[in-house]
C-alpha cells in the first residue's frame, strides 16, 4: 500500500496546498484530499508533487534536508489483505 507523507513534506519545506495545487495545474480540494488519504495521486502526479516541493519550498530546508522519495512515499503491507490460502495442503495417498 502506498502512503503519501504529503502533509509532513509540505510542513518541512513550508509548502501550501494553494501553491502546490497551483504548480501542479490541479484543484485545492484534491490537493486537500491527497494528505488526508482519501485519493492517491498517479506516480506522475507524484513526480509533480517533488518538482513543486523543490521550487516552491524553503531553499534553505532543502539544502540542509534534500527531498527524496522516499520522505514523501512510503510502501506499508496492507495489513487487511487476507493472506493467500494454501491449496492441496493435506494431500493423502
Amino acid at each position: 500500500m502506498l502512503i503519501l507523507k504529503l502533509k509532513e513534506a509540505q510542513a518541512r519545506y513550508n509548502v501550501n496546498n494553494k501553491d502546490l495545487a497551483e504548480f501542479i495545474g490541479v484543484g485545492k480540494t484534491l490537493v486537500s484530499d491527497w494528505r488526508a488519504g482519501r485519493r492517491k495521486p498517479s506516480y506522475e502526479r507524484i513526480g509533480k508533487i517533488m518538482n513543486a516541493i523543490a521550487q516552491l519550498g524553503d531553499k534553505n530546508q532543502l539544502q540542509l534536508f534534500p527531498l527524496s522519495l522516499s520522505e514523501l512515499i512510503e510502501w506499508r503491507k496492507d495489513l487487511n489483505e487476507k493472506p493467500a490460502t494454501k491449496q492441496n495442503e493435506n494431500i493423502s495417498f
